[in-house]
């Protein structure tokens, strides 16, 4: 791959559209010149950015908005465009061809890639930006325009290399390549797994390592199933073997590691113990079975005599019952008599109150057609005179409104012209000041223009100023995550402090937890021992109160007589056997938290100690980092070296503090530069705009005389036409003809009223007349209607009109039916008595009356018998379940942990080879095959550096018998100096000597990536600066290594302001900047 034409537009610092031809130098080797600032680098930006969408390098990383140029108008679109070729011809030409004729015979191929960045632009319509996103084309050699979408995953392909990659190899960007060179095994490492990818054998431990952690995991996880289940186990005492199991379970539990021969031996027990305890279970089980039975025939018993002599007293309570029915029996049936009375008493009256009704009626109907009759006459006399005066009020109402009329139009005609009169004088005034206020516009719109002009030519001043704002704050940024990074590397060793801390208050409490559990087992168990003791001693005396009966033979000496049986102390009387396995199973259950307590302290301190040696690491490593990384300033070098983390963090406090007052400042400067840039943006279009505003208010201010001298000829015209002299003398002779009109209309809105309420009343008088002369027959007739059927209830009722008022007056609706309740509830409760009297006759007929207490007595006894019974069924039971469950789940469990641990052996031997875990041994397998490819990387660069150093210096990898002691150093580089024969670190190179020795690395890389990469063919390098720190002689070498190298079809461009190198490079591509922004030319020899 070979540059051949590159062009610019608007990109960084050029402005116009630049175009550098690579096919013009007669030289492989040419310098890139210029002065500081000038945009040298741009160029070298605008390659990578074409191929990779990035500018610059890792360092100084740069896309989008921030390579759109300022030396041009925002509407001008940036863009790089670059056509370079790719060809496999063998690059023989015959020396007699120029530069360009011998590359265009090897390189057949030629693309084209031209990449837009993210830019802004103006809007088309209106005011304001758009942002416009990044877009790419890729012109095969066949001139068809590769896809879009794939045109960044085509041009890597076409190149063969990554970008980080060609940054090494073609674009070995300013001071990065000497990172490189000094840096330490691990950061090499992962150099290098990104450019050779062997990254397949970091994974290969990684894997190695996550299955060395299953089977660990598998291991515990058995350890902790099997002490988990062998806790389970539950020994009777009296088993013969009960001592032995107890002992192999308590060490099986409390042990660290799991032991196959105890496990064995327990399981053997274990097995055995089941098969007695299922016999157990069988005679316990046919015991309680015969228990079960007595009990349920006594609780039978005891229920069916309960229900017995709950018949009989049901019996006694109904005949009791009945006789207080009887005795009541007269009483309710006089009181149910006298409720009838009342209810049919109030039937009567409701009918008798409608009669009255209907007579009320009939007499008030009669009363009220008397008064209306009378009252017509009068009615009809006031309404034909009502209707006479209202005729004549309406013929003066019409005079009066025809008057008005005429009135109304002539003064309306005179207050249109005064209110046309005020608004022309309003108008004429408001023309008068327009004239005045565009004129005063066209002033201010001409100064404003010259403002404009001003504030721009400042503008651009303080752009220029600013212009390296971006760059600054780029590097600021750069810092800032190096201090970002530092501050988490201090927080992650703050946090694993805390963790040591805490870890160790966890490991302080677990040996004070098992202090506590080993003082109280030692108490319990001596309790148990000295109640043991006395048991034991009392022996004779416990036989005696337990088991020595009159006329039964003693258990030891087997006499049938006992006459001085041996007692018991008083002290001792409380002491059993019960008690004394009570106390056993308490203090084998305090022995076994003793165990347990005593192990989870040994697991807390270790985890201690290994966390006090992993923080003890950290703080080295964080202290190497910390001098590496902190600025050498005059406050920082105040502190000395951080020996604790508080004075790390201090000074980390101390450099982010000074970051921050740097960023304050390029924030300021940001600030200040994109409101400029904001300025400069739109600075055309206001101008323009301005010059239409002030040219728009000369005009407008004509328009404002013509309309000002329309108005004052209107305003004339206007007062010549007027039948009034004010506008008050109109207005007061139309209230005049007004008043006369409303009195008037008032007048015969009175009369009209009076007729119409004289029409309604006679209408009104009328209509009831009639209404009521239709009544009287209907209510005379309902009248005598009722009267028959109030007299008809009586006789149906069989009272008298005296009879049922009495009634109604002494009695309410209410007392009636209180009396009929209490008759009822009285037949209820006889016939509630005489049913149970029955049932509990039936229910008793034939048998005696039971005793209670001797059926409860007997249920009793049976049910402590069967739960006595119960209880031991249930006791070997439990002990069976869990053993058999314990056993079951041991078997297969032993059967696989063999397997798993042989395994865990076989990966824990390989992962501890292949990650560098092994003493003596700390080099990992992906650093000793990348020590292979650093081999060759260090051979091609030796021929390079022996050349430019005239054979001082030789660059070697850190000795492999020694790179993995301590800590793996085996990509460490180290220089051998001829002249003294000893070695030594690289970073005692003087800074020529670091540049030389960095330079010939990066050429030697170049070599080997360009070597492991088939696809790749690439024709092209571009150095940037290091040349300055060179003294002659070392410069002259390293350019006459240069020149060879460019001696084949290889072009290199050197970028520096070096002055002495020009006069050893003759082709050379001159870049000078103005205020139109960067140019390029060539010079060539």
């Amino acid at each position: 791959m070979r540059p051949l034409r590159l062009t610019m537009q608007a990109f960084g610092s050029y402005g116009k559209r630049t175009v550098i031809d690579f096919e013009q130098t007669n030289q492989n080797l040419f310098l890139i010149t210029g002065d500081t600032g000038a945009g040298k680098t741009t160029i070298f930006d605008a390659i990578v950015f074409a191929l990779y969408g990035e500018a610059s390098s890792g360092m100084n990383k740069k896309n989008g908005t921030e390579l759109q140029s300022q030396y041009v108008d925002a509407g001008t679109e940036p863009y790089v465009e670059l056509v370079f070729a790719e060809g496999a011809g063998d690059g023989r030409g015959e020396d007699t061809k120029t530069n360009a004729e011998a590359y265009a015979e090897k390189y057949r191929e030629k693309y084209t890639v031209r990449r837009v960045p993210r830019h802004v632009r103006p809007l088309k319509r209106g005011t304001g930006v758009k942002e416009e996103s990044e877009s790419v084309s890729l012109t095969m050699p066949d001139g068809t325009e590769y896809p879009q979408k794939e045109t960044d995953r085509k041009l890597e392909e076409i190149v063969g290399l990554t970008k980080s990659q060609f940054m090494q190899v073609a674009m070995i960007a300013q001071g990065e390549f000497m990172e490189l060179l000094r840096a330490k095994s691990d950061d090499k490492k992962l150099i290098f797994r990104k450019l050779f990818h062997t990254e397949l054998y970091a994974k290969i431990v990684e894997e190695l390592g996550k299955r060395r952690r299953e089977k660990q995991q598998e291991m515990g996880q058995i350890r902790t199933v099997c002490q988990t289940e062998v806790s389970h186990i539950d020994v009777p005492e009296d088993d013969e073997q009960a001592e032995e199991l107890n002992g192999l379970k308590k060490r099986i539990v409390s042990s660290d590691r799991l032991s196959a021969a105890d496990m064995e031996r327990l399981l053997d027990g274990l097995e055995r113990l089941c098969e007695v305890l299922k016999e157990r279970c069988g005679q316990a089980q046919k015991e309680y079975d015969g228990a079960e039975r007595n009990y349920l025939e006594k609780r039978d018993a005891h229920t069916a005599g309960l229900q017995l002599l709950k018949r009989f007293e049901e019996l006694e309570q109904a005949e009791q019952e009945l006789a207080r029915c009887a005795a009541e029996e007269a009483g309710i049936r006089t009181a149910e008599e006298k409720a009838r009375k009342i209810s049919r008493a109030y039937e009567i009256r409701s009918v008798y109150e409608r009669y009255l009704d209907a007579a009320r009626t009939l007499e008030n109907t009669g009363k009220n057609l008397a008064e209306q009759e009378a009252a017509l006459p009068v009615l009809t006399e006031t309404c034909r005179a009502a209707q006479g005066e209202a005729e004549s009020a309406k013929e003066e109402l019409a005079l009066e409104i025809q008057k008005f009329t005429q009135v109304s139009e002539r003064v309306q005609k005179s207050l249109d012209i005064f209110s046309r009169l005020r608004q022309a004088e309003k108008e004429v005034s408001l023309a008068q000041e327009a004239c005045r206020r565009v004129e005063r516009e066209a002033d201010d719109a001409q100064k404003k223009m010259q403002a404009l002009e001003e504030n721009e030519r400042q503008w651009r001043s303080q752009a220029e100023s600013l212009a390296q704002a971006e760059i600054r704050q780029e590097r600021w940024q750069a810092e800032c995550a190096k201090a970002e990074a530092l501050g988490k590397d201090i927080e992650a060793a703050k946090t694993s402090a805390k963790e040591v801390q805490a870890q160790r208050n966890t490991a302080d409490r677990a040996r004070h937890d098992f202090a506590g559990a080993s003082s109280i087992y030692e108490t319990k168990n001596q309790e148990y021992e000295t109640a043991r003791r006395i048991f034991l001693n009392e022996q004779a005396g416990l036989i005696a109160r337990e088991q020595l009966r009159p006329g039964e033979p003693c258990p030891v000496c087997g006499s049938l007589d006992h006459p001085r049986p041996c007692e018991i102390k008083e002290e001792h009387r409380d002491l059993s056997r019960e008690a004394l396995d009570a106390a056993e199973r308490e203090v084998g259950r305090l022995r076994q938290e003793q165990e347990k307590a005593a192990s989870a302290a040994q697991a807390a301190t270790a985890l201690l100690e290994e966390k006090e040696k992993s923080l003890r690491e950290e703080l080295l490593r964080l202290r190497q980092k910390l001098s590496e990384t902190l600025p050498a300033n005059e406050e920082l070098q105040a502190f000395g070296e951080a020996k604790t983390l508080g004075q790390a963090e201090e000074m980390l406090g101390v450099w982010k503090k000074s970051l921050d007052r740097e960023g304050g400042r390029l924030a300021e400067d940001l600030k200040t530069l994109k409101e400029l840039r904001g300025y400069l943006l739109g600075i055309g279009e206001k101008k323009a705009a301005q010059k239409t505003a002030a040219e728009e208010a000369a005009r407008k201010a004509v328009d404002a005389k013509t309309a000002f001298a329309a108005k004052q000829a209107e305003f004339k015209h206007l007062e010549s036409s007027r039948d009034y002299q004010s506008e008050a003398e109109a207005r007061a002779e139309l209230a005049g003809a007004e008043e006369r009109r409303k009195k008037a209309e008032s007048v015969s809105g009175a009369v009209e009223e009076k007729a119409q309420k004289a029409e309604s009343a006679r209408a009104k008088a009328e209509a009831l007349i009639s209404r009521y002369r239709s009544e009287l027959p209907l209510q005379e007739k309902e009248c005598v209607q009722r009267k028959d059927s109030y007299e008809a209830v009586m006789e149906e009722k069989d009272l008298s009109e005296a009879e049922w008022k009495e009634l109604t007056e002494s009695y309410t609706r209410d007392d009636a039916e209180t009396l009929q309740g209490q008759a009822d509830a009285w037949q209820k409760r006889k016939t509630a008595a005489v049913s149970r009297r029955d049932a509990a006759k039936a229910a008793a007929e034939g048998q005696e009356r039971p005793v209670p207490e001797d059926l409860k007595q007997a249920a009793e006894t049976a049910e402590n018998e069967m739960k006595d019974a119960r209880a031991h069924l249930e006791e070997v039971r439990n002990y069976y379940k869990t053993d058999v469950a314990v056993y079951e789940s041991l078997k297969p469990v032993m059967e696989e942990r063999g397997k798993i641990m042989e395994e865990h052996r076989r990966l824990d031997e390989l992962y501890n080879l292949l990650s560098g875990n092994v003493t003596g041994s700390r080099m990992d397998i992906e650093t000793y095959v990348q020590r292979c490819y650093l081999e060759r990387i260090l051979y091609a660069a030796n021929r390079r550096f022996d050349e430019m150093s005239a054979g001082q210096f030789e660059l070697r990898m850190f000795d492999i018998d020694k790179a993995g002691k301590g800590k793996n150093r085996g990509l460490d580089l180290m220089v051998y100096s001829t002249v003294t024969g000893k070695e030594r670190e690289v970073r005692t190179l003087s800074g020529g000597e670091s540049f030389m020795a960095a330079l010939c690395l990066a050429l030697g890389m170049a070599d080997q990536i360009q070597e492991s990469a088939a696809s790749v063919n690439l024709d092209m390098m571009f150095i940037d600066e290091g040349f300055g720190s060179l003294d002659e002689h070392s410069r002259d070498k390293a350019v006459r290594v240069l020149q060879e190298m460019a001696g084949g079809s290889r072009l290199i461009g050197i970028i520096s302001h070096v002055t002495e190198l020009k006069q050893e490079i003759e082709d050379q591509l001159i870049v000078r900047k103005d205020e139109e922004g960067s140019h390029v030319r060539w010079q060539i020899s």
